[in-house]
């Protein structure tokens, strides 16, 4: 688990709790006769509520970090299915643009292809907090070319260019394919033993 204020906190309270319960208990010699008077019961209850509350104060945050880490996972998983299946809508649309009208290639790419894009784009930040802004620019810029020439495809099938329809959704598919491939690199080498993540 990373470092956090909180944590910090945890351990100093965890610490001088235990360190000054066991400075008290010590302080004054023993009364044989009555043992017992011999520890300051206040300031002793008073440094065990102390590391009782560092205790709780490390147990909430592993607890919030756990969470988070949960959070944080399924994030993943959805942008990298919207990816996926950003690339697949478009690998379908290009095997069947010989038997599309310039019509249906506006309907498809703004009903299967646009929403998918937009969840992905509108939360692929998780990428750069989960693998680091060297990755994410490496799967953004892919999606952003991938995304533009899928734009220039709509824009031609709007203009009947069925030529520059059928080239731009070509390289919507092989820029699309190659974000997709980068993601799933990033999820492999996540998953092999002793990788780390690339936080720069």
């Amino acid at each position: 688990m990373s470092w956090s204020p909180v944590l910090a906190i945890g351990q100093v309270l965890l610490w001088s709790g235990f360190i000054a319960g066991a400075l008290v208990s010590v302080q004054n010699v023993e009364i044989e006769s009555a043992p017992w008077k011999t520890v300051r019961w206040g300031y002793y209850a008073f440094a065990i509520g102390v590391g009782t509350a560092g205790v709780g104060l490390l147990r909430w945050e592993k607890r919030r970090h756990r969470v988070a880490a949960a959070a944080d996972q399924a994030g993943i998983d959805a942008v990298h299915a919207w990816l996926n299946q950003a690339c697949q809508r478009v690998s379908e649309l290009a095997d069947k643009l010989d038997d599309m009208t310039c019509e249906q290639v506006l309907d498809y790419i703004d009903h299967q292809c646009v929403p998918v894009m937009i969840e992905f784009a509108d939360n692929r930040t998780v990428i750069a907090h989960r693998f680091g802004t060297r990755a994410f620019a490496a799967i953004m810029t892919e999606f952003a070319s991938g995304e533009r020439y899928l734009n220039r495809a709509w824009s031609a099938a709007a203009d009947g260019y069925v030529d520059e329809v059928e080239r731009s959704v070509g390289h919507a598919v092989r820029f699309l394919s190659q974000a997709a491939a980068e993601f799933d690199k990033l999820i492999h080498q996540e998953n092999e033993p002793g990788q780390t993540r690339d936080a720069t």
